[in-house]
C-alpha cells in the first residue's frame, strides 16, 4: 500500500505534535504523524518532571519560553500549567552570572525577583539550613505543567484541522527521486499488537523486525524528523547526520512527610538537585553529567535516590533528614552539544525539530511555530530561529546555554 501526503512527520511527542498542528492552522493538508509509540511509554514527553521556565541565560531561549509559557497561560485548565514559580539557589561562585542573567530576563520581559537568605528563609521557612546559598531568585510566571495532557491537547487541536496520527508505525527507509511531484519515498513497518516496553525497545533498536508487520509505503514532498532520542537514527535514514544524543536522565518520587510541600513550585538547589510537590509526595531529580550517552531505560530505585536525592535535600532541611524513597523512572534527553534545540531545514524537502536538551516541553509551542513558519514563508517571523540551525554546529556558532539542570 502506497499513501501519498504532503507531510510526514516522524514522531508525534510534544515536538512533533506541536509542529503538525502549527502547520495545520496555517491552512496545509495531507499531514499524517507517525510513532512507533502513541502512548509515549518510552517518551520524553511523558518521562520528565514537567517544568516550565524562561529563566534562561540566552536570548533565543528565553523567547522561546516566554512564546510558549504565554501559550499556556491561555490554555492553563487544559494543559495543567500552573505558574508556582521556579526557586534558584544560587552558590556564591554563581551569584554574579545569574544576577547578570536576571537583568537580561527583566529586559526581555520576564519578572525574577531576588532574596537574600534572610528573605529566603522567611519565605520558605522549611529550608532551614542555608549554608551555601549566596542568594536565591524566584520567578513567578515559571511552574509546572502536565506533559500528557500537553501533548494530548497539541493532538487534539491537530486532528480537529485534519491532521493524521499513525501509531506503532516506525521509519525503515527513505528514497529520493527527482522531478517528482512527492519526492521522498518513505518505507515504514506497522505492528498490529499491543506492545510491551521491552517490545519497543526492541524494535526501536533495530533495523528490521518480525513480528506480524505490514509494510507500508508513503510517498511525500516533505519529511520531518521529530523523533526525540532517535533523531540521531532517523537523521541516518533521512541520508544526514545530527551530533545530537540521548542521554539518560532519572527522576523519583519521594515520601516527605515532614513537610507541606504543596505551596510551591520547582525548587533548584545550589546542588543541582530540583524537587517540586508531586500530588502529597515530593519529586526529585538530578542530571548526572557523567552519564553515558545512549538509549537507557534503567532506573537505579532506591540508590539513585540515596545517593544523588536525599543527601543534598538533608543538607537543605531538617524536615528533609527522613525522607523515604516511593518509587522513580528513568527517562531521555536528547542533548546538542550546546545543550539547545535544533530547528529548520536540513536539505530540500528534509526538516527537523529536536535535541531540546531537556526543555522541549517549556519550548514546545514556539518550536513548532517557527519550523512551521519557515516552511511555509521561507523563514520563522515570530522568532528568528536561525540561530537553532543544525548548521551551526557546522560553522562553529554554537549558542552555549548554561542555565541548564
Amino acid at each position: 500500500m502506497i499513501q501519498t501526503v504532503e507531510t510526514l512527520i516522524i514522531g508525534a511527542g510534544v515536538i512533533g505534535s506541536s509542529v503538525a498542528m502549527h502547520l495545520a492552522k496555517v491552512g496545509m493538508t495531507g499531514i499524517h504523524v507517525i510513532d512507533l509509540d502513541l502512548e509515549g511509554s518510552l517518551s520524553s514527553s511523558e518521562l520528565n518532571a514537567g517544568g516550565v521556565r524562561a529563566t534562561w541565560v540566552q536570548p533565543i531561549n528565553i523567547e522561546m519560553s516566554k512564546l510558549t509559557i504565554d501559550y499556556f497561560s491561555q490554555v492553563a485548565d487544559q494543559v495543567g500549567y500552573k505558574p508556582c514559580g521556579y526557586l534558584w539557589l544560587h552558590p556564591e561562585e554563581r551569584w554574579n552570572r545569574a544576577l547578570q542573567a536576571r537583568d537580561r530576563q527583566l529586559e526581555m520581559g520576564w519578572p525574577v525577583d531576588v532574596w537574600d537568605v534572610a528573605q529566603l528563609r522567611n519565605r520558605v521557612p522549611f529550608l532551614d539550613k542555608t549554608d551555601g546559598i549566596a542568594g536565591a531568585m524566584f520567578a513567578p510566571r515559571d511552574g509546572l505543567i502536565n506533559p500528557n495532557l500537553l501533548k494530548n491537547h497539541y493532538r487534539d487541536v491537530a486532528r480537529s484541522l485534519g491532521v493524521e496520527f499513525e501509531d506503532r508505525t516506525v521509519l525503515r527507509g527513505v528514497s529520493y527521486e527527482d522531478h517528482s511531484q512527492s519526492p521522498i519515498h518513505a518505507s515504514c513497518e506497522r505492528f498490529e499488537k499491543v506492545m510491551s516496553h521491552e517490545t519497543k525497545l526492541e524494535i526501536s533498536a533495530s533495523a528490521s523486525h518480525d513480528l506480524g508487520r505490514a509494510k507500508v509505503e508513503y510517498r511525500a514532498q516533505r519529511m520531518i524528523n521529530c523523533a526525540g532520542p532517535w533523531a540521531f537514527r532517523v537523521a541516518q535514514i533521512l541520508g544526514y547526520s545530527t551530533p545530537a544524543r540521548p542521554v539518560r536522565r532519572q527522576v523519583c518520587i519521594f515520601d516527605g512527610r515532614d513537610v507541606d510541600l504543596t505551596p510551591y513550585g520547582m525548587i533548584v538547589d545550589t546542588s543541582g538537585v530540583y524537587f517540586h510537590p508531586e500530588a502529597m509526595n515530593g519529586l526529585a531529580g538530578f542530571a548526572n553529567s557523567d552519564e553515558a550517552t545512549g538509549i537507557n531505560f534503567e532506573y537505579d530505585g532506591e540508590r539513585f535516590f540515596e545517593e544523588r536525592i536525599w543527601p543534598a535535600l538533608y543538607e537543605r532541611s531538617t524536615a528533609f533528614e527522613r525522607l523515604k524513597h516511593v518509587t522513580g523512572w528513568a527517562g531521555l534527553y536528547e542533548v546538542s552539544p550546546d545543550e539547545c534545540g535544533i530547528i529548520g531545514s536540513v536539505q530540500e524537502g528534509v526538516f527537523e525539530a529536536h535535541s531540546f536538551s531537556g526543555h522541549g516541553v517549556m519550548h514546545s509551542y514556539a518550536a513548532g511555530l517557527v519550523l512551521a513558519e519557515e516552511i511555509v514563508f521561507g523563514r520563522s517571523r515570530t522568532i528568528d530561529s536561525a540561530l537553532l540551525s543544525g548548521e551551526r554546529f557546522k560553522t562553529g556558532k554554537l549558542i552555549h546555554e548554561n542555565l541548564v539542570i
